[in-house]
């Protein structure tokens, strides 16, 4: 599928498999979580608002905004892979949360209303989008007048991580499968990320840099990790028989890495954008 940005993303299919394989093991090396944290409580939310949650994967923005908005407000949470929604829902129960639902949805197209909604968020998904430009559009139209928008896109991820995944390339039956990835869009640099909100019809846009490193505890946990991730969808196309000698590979690099540095540990770009609709 062929993005309006010039860059390939998988069919929302594709993704959704993806991540409902991840789900069980989703965040295990805490990553996205502290992500979402930081993205609501920087966001201006209020209680009593009235949320909406575009990807929300196992709740890394749901929780945090359901505890700012209070018993008067309510979240809603969509994501497209149902092991995902599933895993939300239970937590969902397990904290007694009646103001908080989850449900299937395309981030690309929220099935609800215009104007319903006083905040949304976009926690690290836009970037895997077809089509940034128009979900962006359509998460304007959800809002009311003021209501407020709030995403986090990865930048350009640093060489290191780059080692461990090109070191499993020659492994990939097949040609390389698309991976989302920010390179050669807008969303690669904070000032492309502006124009793109401000084209979307927001106002008051501010992107913020949130960078983060992320310290893996050992091999076995990195490994882990890729597999949480969009590039599973490439791990998914390495042969059971060559998977011994493509892990391998990776843990070379990672060994390497980590003699470089004394920890394994990558450098992750990140940006929180913020914005406004008229009102």
């Amino acid at each position: 599928m062929e993005s309006t940005t010039g860059v390939s993303a998988p069919p929302a299919n594709e993704l959704s498999g993806v991540f409902d394989r991840a789900a069980a093991t989703y965040d295990d090396v805490e990553f996205f979580t502290p992500i979402g944290a930081q993205l609501v409580a920087a966001s201006g939310l209020r209680p009593g608002a009235n949320v909406l949650d575009v990807g929300c994967g196992r709740g890394a923005c749901t929780f945090p905004a359901t505890e700012v908005v209070g018993p008067t407000g309510s979240v809603t949470a969509i994501d497209i892979a149902p092991a995902m929604v599933e895993g939300t829902l239970r937590e969902i129960v397990a904290r007694r949360l009646p103001n908080v639902r989850a449900m299937l949805g395309d981030g690309m197209r929220p099935p609800f209303p215009p104007a319903r909604f006083d905040h949304v968020f976009a926690g690290l998904v836009v970037h895997m989008l077809p089509d940034p430009g128009a979900a962006l559009r359509r998460y304007a139209e959800l809002l009311r007048p003021g209501g407020r928008f709030a995403m986090s896109t990865f930048g350009p991820a640093e060489p290191g991580f780059f080692r461990i995944t090109d070191a499993l390339k020659p492994f990939v039956a097949g040609p390389l499968p698309n991976v989302p990835m920010v390179t050669g869009t807008p969303l690669a640099s904070a000032d492309g990320i502006r124009e793109l909100v401000r084209g979307a019809g927001f106002t008051d846009v501010r992107v913020v840099d949130a960078s983060a490193d992320l310290e893996y505890p050992d091999r076995d946990s990195w490994w882990s990790w890729l597999w949480t991730t969009a590039g599973r969808i490439a791990l998914e196309r390495i042969p059971a028989e060559r998977m011994p000698d493509a892990k391998a590979a990776a843990y070379e690099q990672m060994d390497a890495l980590q003699r470089e540095r004394g920890r394994l540990t990558v450098h992750w770009t990140v940006w929180h954008t913020f914005a406004k609709v008229s009102g």
